[in-house]
């Protein structure tokens, strides 16, 4: 018959044997969770949000202060610009002719039908951060024709006029080679100021629409920035083009503090 093995002894520091000190062994069943672990996570998620706060600050400097994104609500810049295409603006250069800007409201120019409606919640909150493009309700896009001291002329022979300078702009407008505007005019620039119109005249909200209710100069402190490229949809990302015909141009007159408007309407928009 097999004899029982002894028990497991050892020799104490007297020199007796006695039994060993049993392992720690964790119950079965048992949900202690490895204090390592616990400590591992929490550096993660410390980590995590560190992260996320300066990708969020980064953002919201970025955009208040280099380059912000833009919905277009409207299709008055078309063909350069198209109706709910998203746009990157630059906060950082002059204002010069020629140049496709976004700008604040000047004067109740949007309508109700460009406008959409305002941002809440965390929309708001992402589009203040700049994660999300700006949702148009306040600002318009339009091409800068005039600054403080030009003249513009509206129009010969279908064309342009600014400075005594006739210019073809018909490759940028959405008419083509039909005339520049549906409505004559003839203004110089206020000081502090510039005239804007849409590359799509005949269907534009813009300075030559607002001729008659005094609101058609846009003060140069809310022009937000530069548009320089589509930036969605994919298919049709570009860089917006300036045109060389207005660098070409002379500069204007020493500019009047309030505008000169001899508008003759033409016919109705």
């Amino acid at each position: 018959m097999r004899e029982d093995a002894p028990p497991n002894l050892d020799t104490t520091a007297d020199g007796t044997r006695g039994e060993a000190p049993a392992e720690d062994v964790e119950p079965a069943g048992s949900t202690a969770v490895n204090p390592s672990m616990t400590k591992r996570f929490w550096h993660g998620l410390r980590e995590f949000v560190v992260v996320v706060v300066i990708a969020l600050v980064a953002s919201a400097l970025l955009r208040a202060f280099v380059l912000q994104a833009f919905f277009v609500p409207s299709g008055s810049m078309l063909p350069e610009i198209r109706k709910d295409d998203r746009i990157l603006v630059s906060r950082i250069n002059t204002i010069e002719r020629g140049e496709v800007v976004v700008f604040k409201d000047p004067g109740d120019w949007l309508e109700s039908v460009e406008q959409p409606p305002p941002p809440t919640g965390l929309r708001k909150a992402l589009e203040w951060v700049g994660v999300l493009p700006a949702s148009g309700h306040e600002h318009l896009v339009k091409r800068v024709i005039g600054l403080a001291g030009d003249r513009v002329m509206c129009c010969e022979g279908g064309k342009l006029v600014i400075n005594g300078v006739r210019i073809d702009e018909s490759r940028s407008l959405f008419q083509g080679k039909g005339p520049a505007d549906d409505q004559s005019y003839d203004v110089v620039v206020p000081r502090d100021h510039v005239f804007v119109l849409g590359d799509h005249r005949y269907g534009s909200g813009d300075s030559a629409y607002h001729l008659a209710d005094g609101t058609a100069f846009v003060p140069v402190d809310l022009v937000v920035g530069r548009a320089f490229s589509v930036i969605w949809p994919l298919g049709d990302t570009h860089l917006i083009r300036t045109a060389r015909l207005y660098d070409e141009l002379p500069a204007g007159q020493v500019p009047p503090d309030e505008a000169i408007v001899k508008p003759v309407r033409g016919s109705e928009r």
